[in-house]
């Protein structure tokens, strides 16, 4: 049986306590260490989880502490960064996302990653999740023939985050907003069950249009909606919607079809046709955890030495189509992605 991977988590916010809790849950892994700025926070999850090593600073923690891996789950600012001072230290990472604030950042962190012949993953977890993990199994299948368009949907009527000093609405600290918040969940899946083809092109527009639903003198300067359609090498086409804000239903979809049939995650749905009849399946979806799933992967990875379905590559692409978004709006004309 391999080793156990030690790992330490790096941020303690929400995000980062569920990649606790799915590493817990594995019989492959065990967190030997904490680090978050917060004692109060960092000291209550060290006792509750049985974690000797506590501190307040990462870069003491990569060079003191013995783990092999670590989980960043930071505001996004501080993913590019504190990802390169682990991946020099030698450590395996699962990174939150956004992978980073642009593709020039996360083309650096896939780069220092290959070099140091080091597992880096991006923590999507739709992926992971009971239905998306059974559309792809039919899709791999070639049960729904070839996938050609996908759409992807993430919207909230209301409900714009803000984050300890408000970081989530302040461009230099988030790199975005809705977009690059929520909508790269949405974009991710539907791209994966598309069979993550590389983009090519992409058209879009961004909005800034409920400024008086934060704070007075908050720095808001980030997207609260946007809207793309995106091109990739093999000829299919995805078209993507996302809001922190709408003067619509909130709700979420994600969609793909193909020359034999088609599939929705929620309700899960295959929209199929035999023998000139079309047909409605609803399956049994499983049940899973979709942050121990992710967690569980990256533990297989590390051990395993096999690239992550959410590979460092798929970073870059991903954050790629991501730049081109806000460019396309900024321009008002289709940006192409350079392979």
């Amino acid at each position: 049986m391999a080793k156990k991977v030690n790992v330490g988590i790096i941020g303690l916010g929400w995000p980062g306590r569920e990649h606790l809790k799915g590493y817990k849950q594995s019989s492959r892994a065990r967190v030997v260490a904490v680090c978050d700025m917060n004692s109060d926070i960092a000291h209550q999850q060290a006792e509750e989880h049985d974690i000797a090593q506590i501190y307040a600073d990462h870069r003491k923690m990569l060079k003191e502490a013995d783990i092999d891996a670590v989980s960043v789950c930071l505001p996004n600012y501080l993913h590019a960064p504190v990802t390169l001072d682990a991946l020099r230290a030698g450590k395996h990472v699962i990174c939150e996302k956004p992978p980073a604030l642009d593709a020039r950042q996360a083309r650096k962190m896939a780069e220092t990653a290959k070099a140091g012949g080091l597992t880096l993953m991006y923590a999507l977890c739709q992926r992971f999740s009971g239905a998306a993990q059974l559309a792809k199994d039919y899709i791999d299948k070639g049960d729904l023939g070839e996938i050609y368009c996908g759409r992807a949907v993430y919207h909230r009527r209301r409900g714009i985050p803000m984050g300890a000093g408000s970081w989530f609405v302040d461009k230099k600290r988030s790199g975005g907003g809705a977009l690059i918040d929520i909508g790269v969940h949405a974009l991710d899946c539907a791209w994966w069950l598309m069979g993550t083809p590389k983009p090519v092109s992409v058209s879009g527009s961004t909005y800034h249009k409920f400024q008086h639903l934060v704070p007075k003198g908050t720095n808001f300067d980030v997207d609260d909606s946007a809207f793309a359609l995106i091109k990739f090498d093999n000829e299919a086409t995805l078209i993507l919607e996302c809001s922190w804000a709408l003067n619509l239903p909130g709700g979420s979809a994600i969609q793909v079809a193909g020359t034999k049939g088609g599939t929705e995650l929620s309700p899960m749905t295959f929209f199929l046709e035999r023998d000139g009849i079309q047909l409605d399946v609803t399956p049994q979806v499983p049940q899973t955890d979709s942050f121990a799933g992710q967690t569980n992967h990256f533990v297989e990875c590390i051990q395993q030495r096999k690239t992550p379905i959410m590979s460092a590559e798929h970073g870059v692409q991903l954050m790629q189509m991501l730049d081109g978004i806000y460019k396309s709006s900024a321009t008002g004309r289709e940006v192409r992605i350079s392979r």
